[in-house]
């Protein structure tokens, strides 16, 4: 479901907007919807924003997985034009677990704590690396770096568990024409993130993305997972 979420966080910064929805599909190969993911960014007076994403399972998937709901959310300041996290959190639920996760920014000291809450213990420490933001944040911002269209190494917590590593890079015309045919897309921005963490069965996580007019992801494809084809996430709303 985490990764489920991630295909649903490629999003573009709309700055200009006091409130942005939408809501997302995602399939796996032979089966139909397995997940659907509610996303909202809110800002307020211009200087602070909250990012909200809850992602379910659907289906056989609800039952399998014993009604999984996985909330995403980022809490933090709007600094010259960019999100610049203060909280990031991470809830994981199910009909008997929860499990839930926080980390606070110290941009000063370059620290993310990490507080850990499951059952009555709890439990906070430095986070392994610091990241000036998290993934939600990241794909929000990432107009950034549109502007020049030039291969970049992100870092960001809720990326890769080693170093926030995520990569993302802009297919040359004869890609792009590949990309347009896998996606089922014409117009937009297109464009590879890749995770480096494993997705499924795929090692480093290498999600093809499409950009629609309005800034939103519109479409989303891992390739080739397991045996049963692609995983798509798709917005519907």
């Amino acid at each position: 479901m985490k990764k489920i979420v991630l295909l649903m966080a490629i999003l573009s910064q709309i700055l200009s907007a006091k409130v942005l929805s939408a809501t997302y599909e995602v399939s796996f190969g032979i089966f139909q919807t397995m997940g659907v993911a509610d996303a909202r960014f809110e800002i307020k007076d211009d200087q602070t924003y909250t990012i909200r994403i809850e992602a379910k399972t659907t289906g056989i998937a609800k039952v399998l997985s014993g009604n999984r709901i996985e909330i995403y959310e980022s809490r933090g300041t709007v600094r010259n034009g960019k999100l610049l996290p203060d909280m990031y959190s991470k809830v994981r639920k199910n009909n008997s677990k929860k499990v839930t996760k926080i980390y606070t920014f110290d941009h000063v000291n370059k620290v993310v704590w990490k507080e850990t809450i499951e059952g009555n213990e709890r439990n906070k420490e430095p986070y392994d690396f610091y990241a000036a933001e998290d993934i939600l944040t990241l794909f929000f911002n990432i107009d950034t770096y549109l502007k020049t269209r030039q291969d970049r190494v992100l870092h960001a917590i809720g990326g890769s568990g080693k170093d926030g590593r995520i990569d993302v890079v802009f297919p040359n015309s004869k890609v792009l024409k590949e990309m347009k045919k896998e996606l089922d897309r014409e117009d937009g921005e297109f464009l590879k993130v890749v995770l480096n963490d494993r997705i499924f069965s795929s090692a480093n996580g290498e999600l093809l993305i499409n950009l629609g007019s309005d800034g939103l992801c519109d479409k989303a494809v891992l390739e080739d997972v397991l045996l049963f084809g692609d995983v798509v996430g798709v917005r519907v709303r």
